[in-house]
């Protein structure tokens, strides 16, 4: 058996996380029960629209929880966790936090305390920047903080899991001697049915969209930059797409070059226009700031190899990876000038050639990142944790 725990996130939030992870268990586990334990809101968005694969056979059972301290929250998991897992202890399941926050990982590691045998993985999301902040001054909030639980809280069977190398190096880096309690899941990508090859990218206006929540985070102000200043006098076109919704603390910026979809939405888009926007898209701007993103993985890195949409991106490391292993994915440049030249140059002479062998590259990445290929590494989490040296509490 497989307990996916997931008691944090509501309604909408990582719902496409967390059913991409649990198609990879069943596809890696034919034969095992599933279950899955969140808010009923939850629950509902990440099963929405049933799914042959996993009907049938994921048991979905809702946690509420109305507790808002934190160690409120942590003695809640902590009770809960000897409710739902308890009476299996025997069978030594599988378990699995969707997300790991502080609380969980305390209450993960003083359940495994009392309960030998006891193993799990806490998947670590964009969160754990908190680390790179300052700490507070009170030891009690400092125990509630990522430095101190990861740092604290580890054992060689209450493991993190990061959905890119370079977060675990990153991890590493800040708490030294981390590594070999942090294990790399990377993250899968959610099929798909697209005729992804049908857009003509050849026609008048080229389109550059940024995806997801623009903010600073993900490089809103430079994509407002490069909007106004692309070159328009030439015979394509360039059309520069939000195709997301603004953060807030962004009204500031300028965004009179980005010509739509209108009004800019602090909402979600409906995901029939999402999807509209995203066919009609030519190239995905990445100018991600990696104060950020060393420490995040990135969906809509997911929804560039999901929709097999060209790149212009800084330089990061999973760019590296993807190209080190699949090739020519797009323009991977160093500055911001950099990427005003890659657009300029697109607009003035686009390759079609080029286009659509970087379109191949993007589906054979997309391809890898199916719950099926990565069975083999989800697999890999069940194995015997390696002995872990004796480390300094943070």
């Amino acid at each position: 058996m497989i307990i996916f725990y997931e008691l944090a996130q509501h309604g909408m939030s990582h719902a496409q996380f967390a059913r991409v992870f649990v198609q990879t268990a069943a596809s890696a586990c034919p034969d095992e029960q599933l279950r899955m334990y969140a808010q009923p809101s939850h629950l509902a968005c990440v099963f929405d629209g049933g799914d042959p694969q996993l009907d049938g056979r994921v048991e979905k059972l809702p946690f509420t929880s109305r507790h808002a301290g934190f160690w409120k929250r942590a003695l809640t998991a902590l009770r809960f966790l000897h409710q739902t897992y308890g009476p299996l202890q025997a069978e030594r399941p599988q378990v699995i936090f969707l997300t790991g926050e502080p609380c969980h990982i305390w209450a993960a590691r003083l359940y495994r305390m009392v309960t030998p045998g006891f193993r799990c993985h806490l998947v670590l999301h964009g969160d754990i920047n908190d680390m790179r902040g300052p700490r507070s001054r009170n030891p009690l909030r400092r125990l509630q903080d990522y430095v101190c639980s990861i740092g604290r809280a580890r054992h060689a069977d209450v493991r993190m899991l990061t959905l890119e190398n370079h977060i675990r190096t990153n991890i590493d880096a800040i708490l030294p001697g981390t590594a070999p309690y942090i294990d790399v899941f990377r993250h899968p990508c959610l099929p798909v049915s697209i005729d992804w090859a049908a857009a003509n990218p050849a026609e008048r206006e080229l389109r550059f969209g940024l995806l997801g929540i623009a903010g600073r985070s993900k490089g809103l102000d430079v994509f407002a930059r490069l909007a106004l200043r692309a070159r328009r006098d030439l015979g394509r076109q360039p059309s520069f797409r939000l195709i997301g919704k603004l953060q807030s603390g962004t009204e500031h910026l300028d965004l009179g070059g980005i010509s739509g979809p209108l009004p800019f939405s602090k909402e979600w888009l409906p995901r029939a226009q999402f999807d509209d926007e995203l066919t009609r898209l030519h190239y995905v701007i990445l100018p991600y700031n990696m104060d950020y993103y060393g420490l995040s993985a990135s969906g809509v890195l997911l929804d560039v190899l999901r929709w097999r949409k060209p790149m212009i991106a800084f330089d990061t490391p999973v760019v590296r990876e993807l190209v080190a292993q699949f090739g020519d994915i797009g323009y991977i440049c160093q500055s911001e000038d950099e990427m005003a030249q890659v657009i300029d140059s697109l607009i003035d002479g686009f390759d079609s050639a080029r286009y659509a062998l970087q379109q191949r590259n993007l589906d054979a990445a997309y391809r890898a990142r199916l719950p099926e290929k990565m069975a083999a590494e989800f697999l890999a989490l069940r194995g015997a944790p390696l002995p872990a040296p004796a480390l300094k509490a943070a």
